[in-house]
C-alpha cells in the first residue's frame, strides 16, 4: 500500500492513452506539460465502487458520466449493460468513443439533464453518480434523487460520491492560518470552483448532514455512509484512524441508499 503515497509527476508525452482514467491531473508545475497522479482520488474511486457490491451481470446507470470514466470501468468489471447520461454533448461523444475504443458495444450514453433521466421506470439494478451533486442546487438534488428512485428496480442501490463541504471548509481554514504564519495573503486561498472563482462550478457543495437529511425525506431506505481513512502526506496514521468517522477528515461523501422492495413493487 506504500505506492498509494507515491508522488508521480510525468510529462504529457509520456501519458498513456487512458491517463484520464488512471488518476492523472494537470499540474501547474512551471511547465504546463506536466501531470500528477492523485492517489487519494483513486482511493475514493475504488471505495465508491466497493459500495455498489457485485457489478458483474448487472444493468447499471452512470449519471453525470462525463468522459465515461465509471461507465468504462463498469463494462470492464463485467456489467451486463451500462447506460450513461451527461448534460454535455461533447462529454457524451468522448464517453462513447472511449467505450468503443476499448471494444465494448453493450452500452448507451445519452445527453440530458439529471433532473429528467431519459430511461424507463424500474430499469436498473444499480445507479451511480460521481462528482455531480456539487454542481447542482438543493432543489435539483431532490428532483435528481426522485428520478433515480423512478429508474431503479425495487431493491436496487444508488451510490453518490461528492466532495465533502465540511472537509473543504476546515482544510481551507487551516491553509489560511498557515499562510498568515508564513506572512502570506490568506485571502488568496479559497475552496476551488466556488463563488470566489470565476467558473463557480461547485455551487452545490454539501455536507454529510445536509445530504443525509435530503435522503431521509425520500422513500429510499436510511442512507449508509462509507468512510475513508484520510491518507495525506505528513498526517500521522494514528490521527487519521482515530478520526476515521469524523466528517472533517473525509475528503468525499460516499452515501449508498436502497429502493425498498414492497413499496417499490406495489406503488
Amino acid at each position: 500500500m506504500q505506492n498509494w503515497k507515491t508522488n508521480e509527476l510525468i510529462k504529457r508525452e509520456n501519458l498513456g492513452e487512458n491517463y484520464w482514467a488512471q488518476g492523472f491531473f494537470y499540474e501547474d508545475f512551471g511547465n504546463k506539460e506536466y501531470f500528477r497522479r492523485d492517489f487519494e482520488e483513486l482511493r475514493y474511486r475504488d471505495l465508491s465502487l466497493f459500495t455498489l457490491g457485485q457489478i458483474e451481470s448487472k444493468i447499471i446507470l452512470d449519471v453525470g458520466c462525463g468522459d465515461g470514466l465509471y461507465t468504462l470501468t463498469f463494462l470492464k468489471l463485467g456489467a451486463k449493460y451500462v447506460a450513461g447520461q451527461d448534460i454535455s454533448v461533447e462529454s457524451v461523444n468522448r464517453a462513447q468513443n472511449n467505450c468503443k475504443k476499448n471494444g465494448f458495444s453493450n452500452f448507451e450514453i445519452k445527453s440530458g439533464n439529471c433532473e429528467k433521466l431519459l430511461f424507463d421506470n424500474s430499469t436498473f439494478d444499480t445507479v451511480f453518480s460521481g462528482d455531480v451533486f456539487e454542481h447542482i442546487t438543493k432543489e435539483q438534488k431532490i428532483n435528481f434523487i426522485n428520478e433515480i428512485y423512478r429508474v431503479l428496480k425495487p431493491g436496487g442501490f444508488f451510490t453518490v460520491k461528492t466532495p465533502n463541504k465540511d472537509y473543504l471548509m476546515v482544510s481551507t481554514l487551516l491553509k489560511k492560518t498557515y499562510s498568515v504564519l508564513k506572512f502570506k495573503n490568506p485571502f488568496k486561498i479559497h475552496i476551488p470552483h466556488t463563488k470566489n472563482n470565476p467558473d463557480n462550478e461547485h455551487n452545490g457543495l454539501t455536507t454529510y448532514k445536509e445530504l443525509s437529511r435530503i435522503f431521509c425525506n425520500t422513500m429510499f431506505h436510511e442512507p449508509f455512509v462509507t468512510y475513508q481513512v484520510l491518507n495525506k502526506k505528513n498526517v500521522p496514521n494514528i490521527i487519521t484512524r482515530l478520526f476515521k468517522k469524523n466528517k472533517y477528515f473525509n475528503q468525499h461523501i460516499i452515501i449508498t441508499v436502497r429502493k425498498p422492495y414492497f413499496y417499490g413493487l406495489y406503488n
